[in-house]
């Protein structure tokens, strides 16, 4: 898919998501002290949850956030369960995740400033959780997790001026899916 996305891609202006930093999130918890990491990684580990479909098929232009990322069209009601599920559990350890509806996404693109012309760039919601538009069709890219992870991002620091693809995502644990 992002191989069909280069056209595109070439012609936008921003910093291309490095393959090793490409990830759907499902909830974002913020910033947790070691005692509610502990927590959320105890309720998470108790969760029943069953895999999925995710099937990327258009190309967004997200204004507000400056990204351009692969979206689906359909949202699958397991995934929309685990989202809700993992943001239920990180409230309840005292933190505050988005309780906006799970909108998956896969950023290719960060820093978008120009280069877009056509229906990606008409389709630009404010942000992630606004209704898509428009978009541009891509060749259809299906992913089906196995496993769903607790991330922690770390920033580039020296990497970023050198050019380095230094994963600014370390996988902390992971938990399996139900088939």
């Amino acid at each position: 898919m992002v191989d069909a996305a280069a056209p595109v891609l070439a012609a936008a202006v921003g910093r291309a998501v490095a393959q090793v930093d490409r990830h759907v999130t499902l909830c974002f918890l913020g910033a947790a002290t070691s005692a509610q990491f502990a927590a959320v990684c105890e309720r998470a580990a108790q969760l029943d949850a069953t895999s999925f479909e995710l099937v990327f098929e258009r190309l967004e232009l997200w204004r507000r956030s400056r990204i351009l990322a692969a979206t689906v069209a359909q949202v699958p009601a397991a995934g929309i369960a685990l989202a809700l599920a993992l943001a239920n559990a990180a409230q309840a350890v005292g933190l505050s995740p988005s309780l906006a509806e799970w909108r998956p996404h896969l950023t290719l693109m960060r820093g978008v400033t120009v280069g877009l012309a056509g229906p990606a760039a008409d389709a630009a919601p404010a942000d992630p959780e606004a209704p898509a538009g428009n978009a541009t069709p891509l060749p259809r890219l299906t992913l089906r997790p196995t496993r769903f992870y607790l991330a922690e991002s770390q920033g580039l620091g020296a990497h970023a001026d050198i050019g380095a693809q230094v994963p600014r995502y370390a996988r902390l644990v992971s938990w399996p899916l139900r088939s």
